[in-house]
């Protein structure tokens, strides 16, 4: 079940981020790079995000929370989506992206944008998204870690 996450469940995405972070990005990141990442457990950043204008929703099975995403409709952003490694490849992550693209569409976004990690790329392609650039992202300890720039445009 898809719905709006709330202050409790928090800790929760912290820890799907970080279990997916650990799990997923160790081809494309050093270790160095994901423990500067996703090391400390760090809860308030989705407090911060949501009043950045984040909607921040999480997928969840029996009550847990195994997936979350986020989107910034002013800024036509796909802002994150994780899924926790044990849920991996059971379609979690793909139907939190037709949830996250279908709020786009209501909201007459033409075109949403990603900031990709590297091990992400690959699935955003098979669902419509195009490269268009690289950047880096820094971690809040200085560490600069490597994205891929990316969109899709959305049919009305």
């Amino acid at each position: 079940m898809i719905r709006k996450a709330n202050i409790s469940d928090y800790t929760a995405m912290d820890e799907v981020f970080r279990a997916s972070a650990n799990a997923f990005c160790t081809r494309s990141y050093n270790s160095q790079v994901i423990e500067s990442w996703a090391g400390t457990p760090w809860p308030e950043r989705f407090h911060e995000n949501n009043k950045n204008g984040d909607d921040q929703y999480v997928f969840t099975i029996n009550g847990k929370v195994v997936c979350f995403g986020s989107i910034n409709l002013e800024r036509h952003t796909l802002v994150s989506l994780f899924v926790s490694p044990e849920q991996s490849g059971k379609g979690i992550g793909k139907s939190m992206l037709e949830f996250l693209v279908a709020r786009a569409i209501s909201s007459d976004i033409l075109v949403l944008k990603i900031d990709s990690s590297l091990n992400a790329v690959s699935f955003y392609k098979r669902h419509g998204f195009i490269e268009t650039g690289r950047s880096n992202y820094r971690t809040r300890n200085g560490v600069d870690i490597e994205s891929v720039q990316m969109e899709r445009k959305l049919s009305l």
